[in-house]
C-alpha cells in the first residue's frame, strides 16, 4: 500500500491527468502519421 501512496494514485485529478496523457499521445501519433503522408510526395520526388 505504501507504493500506491508514494506513486500519487490518490491524487484527486489522477483520472484527468491520465486522460490528458493518453490524448496527448494519440494526437502525437496522429500528427506524425499525417505529417509523413503530407511529406511523402516531396520525399519521392527528391529521391529521383
Amino acid at each position: 500500500m505504501e507504493i500506491l501512496l508514494h506513486s500519487g494514485l490518490e491524487h484527486p485529478n489522477t483520472l484527468w491527468i491520465a486522460i490528458a496523457a493518453v490524448v496527448s499521445f494519440v494526437l502525437g501519433v496522429v500528427s506524425a502519421t499525417y505529417g509523413r503522408r503530407l511529406a511523402a510526395p516531396f520525399r519521392d520526388s527528391a529521391e529521383e
